[in-house]
């Protein structure tokens, strides 16, 4: 069951409070190899990164890494519910 997660996140010398997304959501089949694949952010966080690259204020790989929290709650949420699928597993 997906659900949603506020996050700060820094590119480098940018800071965006409070970003909302959602981990465990299921998407199309497409890009499914992809890291992470099941979380959403929302849009005007992803093009405020862009516009920051556009001028040059951050990189693209700091852009990149501003989403680390997102993945590692989508990590998290993985692990959760791998073990909660593993509690009702009969054998």
């Amino acid at each position: 069951m997906p659900y949603d997660v506020t996050r700060d996140i820094n590119a480098g010398p940018l800071v965006l409070p409070g970003v909302r997304g959602s981990v465990g959501a299921v998407y199309s089949e497409h890009r499914t190899d992809k890291s992470g694949y099941g979380a959403a952010v929302e849009l005007p966080a992803v093009l405020e990164l862009l516009a920051a690259i556009q001028t040059g204020q951050i990189t693209a790989a700091q852009a990149q890494d501003a989403f680390a929290p997102f993945l590692h709650r989508l990590e998290e949420y993985d692990r959760e519910m791998d073990d909660r699928a593993a509690r009702y597993e009969y054998s």
